[in-house]
């Protein structure tokens, strides 16, 4: 890996592919969702989509047509704590696709009437996710264990946050967050280096910023077992779960992820095993830890027939309930530790999750190496699985969303 930080404040890190027949270059920028708490919510998902709609010497058309014309594409992505704007460009045409992605990121005009039209598709991302149970379902936990941040709710904000963004709100969160200093470019595939770096110093890339201020620690709520009913006219019961887990800088999150594969990874898991195998409840049933920068989630999912769900809800229960009661044998211990290393070293070689390992180490000063994770998971014990179940998991620590056609209350 290269590494240099320009004049400007912009860190530009590359990894040469000698044999590589593509190139992926990828400006990340420290500011998502999460940083909104003196904006209009849903603001940093919105001017990603602005920054395709036209710059001083390029229109929207053209931004699209001049990165299909060499079979190149370009993408973004809103998360919590950071945005993404990425091109994908064939070996000899790294310098049009970068040339193209710097004009959108540090020069895009936001121009009015394209702020309208765009609101309005994004609203229509809103409502998808109002329609569709499942996400719904998903949405609704997330926003509840996120209660004391209402900024952090969705990426996504609301409708009446999203139609009241002008112009000016979102050039003023430019201002803010998307100085040179706040960014970091990657690059990788075929690109060396020092040119990448000699084509930046030309591109008027202005100088700004320096790292955003570090994002407060999420405040958590009291869940306590609660129940939330949304009502909906479907076949299925959707029952969501959750809890407060370790984020990413907490070294439970090892052990975590090793007990919540035990518990709902895959087809070798106790809920699978025990709610679809056993009881033939549900087609599908998982539990994961989602580690992040300013919190941790523990959270499961389960469909099932409405007059089973308060089965299934109870297998969930004494199987989280298990995990601090009963130490796990090796064989199983074995198992879970092997597959996890195994299916996480295999995806690290996809460009996208180079991209992404680079990135939060330079963002956010995370550990990211793929060799690092394998050996933490690797090094998991029987009694470090307890500990996280008992320090974590509990029946009254948990939140439940159920969406079905119970005629219950709603939130």
């Amino acid at each position: 890996m290269n590494k240099t930080v320009l004049d400007n404040g912009l860190t530009v890190v590359s990894e040469h592919q000698e044999q590589a027949s593509s190139t992926l270059l990828c400006y990340w920028v420290r500011a998502g969702g999460h940083h909104e708490e003196h904006y209009p919510y849903g603001i940093a998902h919105l001017l990603e989509h602005m920054l395709f709609k036209g710059t001083g010497t390029r229109t929207k058309e053209q931004i699209s047509f001049a990165i299909e014309e060499y079979g190149g594409h370009l993408g973004a992505g809103t998360n919590t704590d950071r945005t993404r704007y990425y091109a994908y460009t064939p070996y000899d045409r790294w310098q049009d696709g970068l040339k193209l992605l710097t004009d959108m990121v540090f020069h895009s005009i936001i121009p009015d009437q394209e702020l309208e039209l765009e609101k309005k598709v994004v609203l229509e991302e809103i409502h998808r996710a109002r329609d569709n149970p499942r996400e719904h379902g998903g949405r609704t936990l997330t926003r509840l264990l996120r209660a004391k941040h209402p900024e952090r709710a969705s990426n996504l904000g609301t409708e009446e946050s999203v139609s009241g963004i002008t112009r000016d709100d979102l050039l003023r969160f430019h201002r803010e967050y998307y100085g040179a200093g706040n960014i970091v470019l990657v690059a990788t595939g075929h690109v060396r280096h020092d040119e990448l770096v000699a084509l930046l110093e030309t591109l008027g890339i202005p100088s700004g910023g320096g790292p955003a201020a570090p994002l407060a620690k999420l405040r958590q709520e009291e869940l306590g077992g609660r129940v939330v009913r949304e009502t909906r006219d479907i076949r299925q019961a959707q029952l969501y779960w959750g809890l407060y887990g370790p984020d990413s800088y907490d070294e439970a999150k090892y052990a975590g992820i090793v007990a919540m594969h035990l518990l709902g990874g895959g087809q070798a898991s106790r809920l699978w095993r025990n709610v679809r195998g056993e009881k033939g409840l549900a087609y599908e049933v998982w539990a994961s830890l989602n580690p992040m920068v300013t919190e941790g989630f523990i959270t499961g999912y389960v469909a099932t027939d409405p007059s089973r769900l308060e089965e299934a809800k109870s297998i969930i229960v004494a199987e989280l309930e298990r995990l601090g009661r009963e130490r796990v044998s090796a064989e199983e211990l074995a198992r879970a530790r092997n597959a996890i290393t195994g299916r996480h070293l295999i995806a690290q070689d996809k460009p996208e999750a180079v991209h992404a390992n680079l990135a939060a180490k330079e963002l956010y000063g995370l550990q990211t190496d793929p060799r690092y994770f394998a050996e933490r998971i690797r090094g998991v014990t029987d009694e470090a699985v307890l500990d996280f179940a008992r320090t974590y998991l509990a029946a009254d620590r948990m939140l439940f969303v159920q969406v079905g056609r119970e005629p219950q209350e709603t939130v």
